[in-house]
């Protein structure tokens, strides 16, 4: 669990916790790796949200993950995240993974 404590200050952006990876999961040294197996969803942990410019360089360390509302996914797209991996971001395109907002059943 993170109290407000143990943040350094947010100068730009907001904290956000309750996002969770679908299709794969979310070491914190090493940014996305496979999902462990019968495992459908990872929790992600606390992340500053913030915006950035677009650029046309494509950065090979990073997936551009897009973000849904809910698991459903249909007409939920809120924003892509840009997220670590040490895999070709096409491994996770064709893995169809994605961070979701609400997971039925997570927050119980």
């Amino acid at each position: 669990m993170f109290y407000e404590a143990d943040l350094p200050e947010c100068r730009e952006g907001a904290y956000v916790f309750g996002f969770q990876v679908e299709g794969a999961r979310w070491d914190v040294n090493s940014g996305l790796e496979e999902s462990f197996p019968k495992t459908s969803f990872s929790i992600v942990p606390v992340v500053n949200c913030k915006t950035v410019m677009l650029t046309d360089k494509e950065d090979k360390t990073v997936y551009q993950c897009p973000v849904y509302k809910t698991v459903d996914r249909m007409m939920t797209y809120v924003f892509p995240a840009q997220m670590k991996t040490k895999y070709p971001p096409a491994k996770w395109i064709l893995a169809g993974v994605a961070m979701i907002l609400d997971v039925p059943g997570a927050g119980d």
